[in-house]
This record gives structure tokens, C-alpha cells and sequence, in this order.
């Protein structure tokens, strides 16, 4: 007796994207507290001369990892997936080879320019400790010495995170194009771990030595690279499991060694779309923290404007975590035909946006200032710098969703024009940084990506027919308000905390705060729940979704 074939059906495109979703979204507090341990380490634990120090060579890695970039990171994710549609693994890991050949010859070329310029660089880090006139003469000459003595560990620990860098990135666009958040929220859960975790240790143990601020910044330099080391080799099992997995897909008739010119390596389109996606990069760091450090004045202006900033990306990166990974193969997935429409996902994803990071905004302007007077007093001066980044950071990544789309859509002008606007940043930075300091620095570079992400937008709307959901962004709005009245309103009933406050009075007024957190949270919940709760079409795909509690997430939205 005949038996009927088995057929096994794809899942949907909008069943990976909401999979990608939850997976993202339960890997978050994990990662949050993990980082909030160890920030709080290393604001409360280091002074402040060495967290500037440590911020400036944060700083000069991100800037130099911008330029062997080559724009690479944002087109792996599209052409990836294209790559593996027409021709197979075998042409995605032609197209990966070729990629890191050409970005470890650039590497090649930053290894020699380092090397030429180490006097120099050597020099500006001692320069911005000198030219601190808040920090008593010993700390600087002792810091100052520091450098001198260890430039060339601070040189090795650039150079190894540039390495380890372009394999990261590359592996994890490789599980990002495939929607694997499960393997790829793993891996970014070990990246964001490590470091905080291992930095967290070399701080506690360096107050066992005899120089603990010294052995401090030492520990804190071997972290930096040891810490994404780990993360690259779970990247890489990961990504050789994926790709064992389909070795039974390759045809045997295949090319049986690798061609690795780049003329047969690279696809159509992939040339022009990572020069346009390194111009965003470029200009992403011209707009960003790792390069507005270099523009403050001194090593105590760094550590607050890196502070600042800091607490607002940690936040910002957390209520964005859904997304990652999510927006660019979701448009691409859309435009090649495989579910759902463009403007459905582009709303979706905007209304997801407004729903999660305008309230997670307003509530971070409110509490940031009492928060670090209970955890570190020393950096209270940044409460002035998250007011006025939180606004625009938080406003420009709800308009990188047209952004993405336009790339997607290959809208390259439009594009282009959008990143040439992002160096407004410069005349910003001329009119603003005389006239408010260190705070007219973070507005200068906040402003230019809100600027950028506006034009963006636009043309999104001009060009793809994109539609901003304003019914659900007003009732966001409206519940936000309500949340904002009575969270202002709590957090100015909370006792003053004396200057020099005991732990117990620290930990009592900390679990105040949680507690104003969560009523502002709750009367943010009611009131958008009383003004509409979410779109139908949202309800109906959060049921489809398999999430613990799902039911009651609907019943409560």
C-alpha cells in the first residue's frame, strides 16, 4: 500500500521575521544587566582620567575599524542571500573570501600607518591629560606616564580588535541574512558579555595589587581583545554548523576550488552598494561618540561626553534590539517576492519602533539625572548630555527605517545625499561646541543624523510610497505624556540623597526609582490600552507568534 509524499513547506516570511523578533527581544535583559554590572564598574571603580583613556582608544579602533569597513557590513546582509539564490554556497563563499582579502589589505596598509604615526598618536593621548585643569597635577603626571610606558600595548589592542573586527562582522552578517537570531543573539550575547564581564574582573583583581588604577587600565586593554576573540570563534561554529547543514544542497558537479578573483567573486551591483554603504559608515562615525571624543577639550570632557553617550546607546540599543538584524533582509525578502508588501512592512516595523523606544525616551530623560546621583555621583555633569542626545538619537533611528528601505530598493542617489548631510556635523560643531561646550559637541553630532534620517524619511515617501502610522504614533504619544506626568510628578517627592550618602541610602533610593519606573511603566501601559491598544493587524500576527505569555501580552496591549 502506496504511502502519500511528505511535503515540508517553508516557513513564511512573516513567521521568520516575528521568530527573529522574540528571539531578539529574549536575549535583551541578559545582555542589560550584564552591561549595566559592569559600566557601573567602571564608572564608580576607575577614575575619571582613566575611563577617558579608555574611551579615546574605544574610540580610535571604532574610527579605524570605519575605514576597513569598506562598506562590507551593511551589503553582506542583501547579497548574501541573494548570492546563495543564484548560485549556491558555493558563491556566497566565493564572495566572503573575496571580502576579507581586500579588508585584510587595508588592514595591512592601517598596521603601517600606525606604526609610522605611533609618536604622534602617542603624543595627542598625553596631550588631552595635560590639558586637564580638573584633575590634580600627580593623577596627570602619573597618567601621563602611563601612556608613555604602555603605548605599545594600547597600539597591539587596536590593531588585534581591527582583526578580530572583520571576522565578527562578516560571520555574523552570514547568520543575520538567514534570519538564524536564535545562533546569532548567542553569539552577540557572548560579545556583550565578555567584555563587561571580563573588564568587570580585571577591576575587581587589580585592587588586590599595588597600582590598582594602573593594573586597572592594563586589565581593562587585554579585555578589549580577549573578550571578542571568544566571540569570533562561537561566531564561527555557529556559522561552520549552519553551513554543514546545507553541504548536502552543493551539486557535485560544482567548482571544486575556490575561484578568488574578484571579477567572478563579487556579484552584479555588490561594488556600487558597499560604496555607498561606506560612505554611511564613514559618516555614521564623523556622527557619532568615537569621533566627538577627539573634539573635546580634555581627558574629563571625554569621559563624560563618553558617558553620556553611552547611557543613551545602551538604553537606545536595547529598545531597538527587535529590530537588529531584522530590517534589511525583511525589505529584502519583500522586494524579490516572498510575502507581505512594502509599505505593510515598513509600518509594522514603525509602529513597533514608536511603541518601544518614545516612551523608553521620555523615561530616560526623566530618571537620568537622579540615577547616576544614587550610582555615580562623579558623573551627574552627564545628565546634560542625555537630554540632549536622547531626543535626537532616538528620533534618528526611527527614520532609519526608510533609510533601510531605500537602500534595499537600491535608491543609491537619494542615499547618497542623505550621508553627504550627515557632515553638517562640521558647521554644527563650529557655531555649537564655543557656545555650549562639551554638550554643544553631543547636540552638533545628534542633530546631523537627525538631519541625515529626515531627508531619508522624505524620500521615502516620495519615492517607495512609504506612510509614518501616525494614528498609533499619537497614541503612543498621548499614553507617554500620561506616563511623563506622573513619573515627574513621583520622582519630585523622592527624598534628596546627601552628598555623601551611605550604601544603605543609595540602595533605598535605588529601589524607589524602580519603583516610579514601574508605575510610570504600568500608567503607560493603561493609557495606550485605553486609547486603542495596538493595530488589528499587529494583534493578529503577536497571536501567530509562539511567545510565552502571548495571551497575556494581548490581553494587556
Amino acid at each position: 500500500m502506496a504511502t502519500e509524499p511528505t511535503t515540508s513547506r517553508a516557513p513564511s516570511l512573516a513567521s521568520q521575521v516575528s521568530r527573529a523578533v522574540v528571539w531578539n527581544a529574549v536575549f535583551v535583559p541578559l545582555r542589560m544587566i550584564a552591561e549595566i554590572v559592569a559600566t557601573l564598574l567602571k564608572l564608580t571603580v576607575l577614575p575619571l582620567t582613566s575611563y577617558g583613556l579608555l574611551a579615546l582608544v574605544s574610540g580610535a579602533s571604532n574610527g579605524l575599524g570605519t575605514w576597513i569597513d569598506l562598506g562590507t557590513t551593511r551589503a553582506l546582509p542583501k547579497y548574501i542571500p541573494e548570492t546563495n539564490r543564484t548560485g549556491g554556497p558555493r558563491a556566497v563563499l566565493r564572495l566572503l573570501f573575496a571580502v576579507l582579502a581586500a579588508q585584510v589589505a587595508v588592514l595591512t596598509l592601517v598596521f603601517a600607518g600606525l606604526i609610522a604615526g605611533y609618536e604622534r598618536y602617542i603624543g595627542e593621548l598625553q596631550g588631552k591629560v595635560l590639558a586637564d585643569g580638573r584633575i590634580p597635577p600627580v593623577e596627570q603626571m602619573t597618567l601621563v606616564q602611563f601612556i608613555d610606558e604602555s603605548g605599545w600595548l594600547i597600539m597591539l589592542t587596536i590593531l588585534i580588535m581591527l582583526f578580530l573586527g572583520i571576522c565578527y562582522d562578516m560571520l555574523m552578517a552570514y547568520l543575520n541574512s538567514f534570519f538564524k537570531q536564535r545562533a546569532w543573539n548567542s553569539v552577540a550575547l557572548a560579545a556583550g558579555l565578555l567584555p563587561p564581564l571580563l573588564s568587570a574582573t580585571a577591576i575587581l583583581i587589580s585592587r588586590l595589587t599595588p597600582d590598582p588604577d594602573r593594573s586597572a587600565i592594563i586589565g581593562v586593554l587585554i579585555a578589549m581583545f580577549v573578550a571578542p576573540a571568544i566571540a569570533v570563534a562561537l561566531a564561527a561554529w555557529n556559522v561552520y554548523r549552519l553551513w554543514k547543514s546545507d553541504i548536502g544542497s552543493w551539486s557535485d558537479d560544482g567548482p571544486t576550488v575556490l575561484n578568488l578573483s574578484f571579477a567572478d567573486a563579487l556579484p552584479s551591483g555588490f561594488v556600487r552598494y558597499c560604496a555607498v554603504s561606506y560612505l554611511m559608515t564613514l559618516t555614521d562615525f564623523l556622527a557619532s561618540k568615537s569621533f566627538a571624543v577627539f573634539l573635546a577639550n580634555d581627558i574629563s570632557d571625554v569621559a563624560l561626553l563618553w558617558a553620556g553617550a553611552s547611557v543613551v546607546g545602551m538604553v537606545l540599543g536595547y529598545l531597538y534590539t527587535p529590530m537588529v538584524g531584522v530590517q534589511v533582509p525583511l525589505f529584502t525578502r519583500v522586494r524579490a517576492g516572498e510575502g507581505g508588501t512594502l509599505l505593510g512592512a515598513y509600518q509594522s516595523l514603525a509602529r513597533l519602533q514608536a511603541l518601544l523606544l518614545i516612551p523608553g525616551a521620555v523615561g530616560l530623560i526623566l530618571l537620568t539625572r537622579p540615577v547616576l546621583t544614587v550610582l555615580t555621583p562623579q558623573y551627574v555633569d552627564a545628565a546634560s548630555l542625555v537630554w540632549a542626545l536622547v531626543p535626537c538619537l532616538f528620533l534618528e533611528s526611527m527614520l532609519t527605517t526608510a533609510h533601510n528601505a531605500l537602500i534595499v530598493y537600491e535608491k543609491l542617489r537619494v542615499i547618497v545625499i542623505s550621508r553627504l548631510l550627515t557632515l553638517s556635523v562640521v558647521p554644527l560643531l563650529v557655531l555649537l561646541s564655543p557656545l555650549l561646550g562639551v554638550v554643544g559637541v553631543a547636540l552638533a553630532f545628534g542633530l546631523a543624523r537627525v538631519l541625515a534620517g529626515l531627508w531619508a524619511t522624505a524620500s521615502g515617501y516620495r519615492l517607495l510610497g512609504l506612510r509614518w502610522p501616525w494614528r498609533f504614533t499619537l497614541r503612543v504619544l498621548l499614553a507617554s505624556s500620561v506616563m511623563a506626568l506622573l513619573v515627574a510628578g513621583m520622582a519630585a517627592l523622592l527624598p534628596d540623597l546627601p552628598l555623601h550618602a551611605s550604601i544603605f541610602l543609595r540602595l533605598r533610593e535605588a529601589g524607589l526609582l524602580v519603583c516610579v519606573a514601574l508605575l510610570g511603566a504600568g500608567a503607560f501601559i493603561a493609557a495606550l490600552r485605553a486609547t486603542g491598544g495596538l493595530e488589528p493587524q499587529d494583534r493578529e500576527q503577536l497571536a501567530k507568534m509562539r511567545l510565552p505569555g502571548r495571551r497575556w501580552l494581548l490581553r494587556v496591549l
